[in-house]
């Protein structure tokens, strides 16, 4: 994910001399986090979100650092807290954010399934294959919804112990996606290609 974010703040750094306050600030949270600065990224962001309450990605990357540093340490004292704040801002945020957000979605409940497999399993995997069906409804050619839907079918699979070729097949159609996909806005979400091709290593070993 690091890796990710350096390509992308890269690519940005390219057109600094004509870069506004918003986009300087959004850089400069994405460097945070990239520097493992997770908490001083959040209150970044939050405070361009509330300069720029009309725009979505400030508060999708906050939501996107609070899910992804959960998943490192799903047990951890905050996460359930942070899991409910998530889900407050991903409903806001859903309409407007369309497939991303529900992507977004589908990640905050994997993060609160991976806080207790055992006794969450069974509720927690409809809601997520539901979030990620829904964002590849609404736009078939995001890359993440694919993969994210491929990944955790894979991973469910798995633990199953059942045939998983169909959803290595997924993952190699959201790697085709990966190659295709726009960004229509600065900071618009372009990552997930490096997890996709991570996950699919897995694929090759299963042959």
């Amino acid at each position: 994910m690091k890796k990710i974010m350096l390509l992308l703040l890269c690519s940005y750094s390219l057109f600094s001399s004509a870069q506004t306050k918003y986009e300087m600030g959004m850089q400069k949270a994405l460097q945070q986090w990239q520097s493992g600065e997770s908490k001083e990224a959040v209150a970044l962001l939050e405070r361009i979100a509330a300069s720029e309450p009309d725009n979505w990605i400030p508060v999708y990357y906050k939501v996107f650092i609070q899910i992804t540093t959960g998943m490192n340490n799903p047990y951890g004292e905050e996460v359930e807290e942070k899991i409910n704040q998530n889900r407050l801002l991903i409903e806001q945020w859903l309409n407007q954010g369309g497939a991303e957000w529900y992507v977004l979605k589908g990640m905050n409940e994997t993060l609160e399934l991976m806080t207790d497999p055992m006794n969450k399993g069974m509720t927690q995997s409809s809601i997520i294959t539901q979030a990620y069906e829904k964002a590849r409804a609404l736009n078939p050619k995001n890359p993440r919804a694919l993969y994210a839907l491929a990944s955790f079918k894979l991973n469910s699979a798995a633990f199953m112990k059942i045939d998983q070729a169909k959803y290595c097949a997924m993952l190699q159609q959201a790697l085709d996606l990966f190659e295709q996909q726009e960004t229509p806005l600065p900071f618009y979400p372009s990552w997930g290609k490096d997890w996709a091709i991570k996950t699919k290593e897995h694929c090759g070993e299963l042959q």
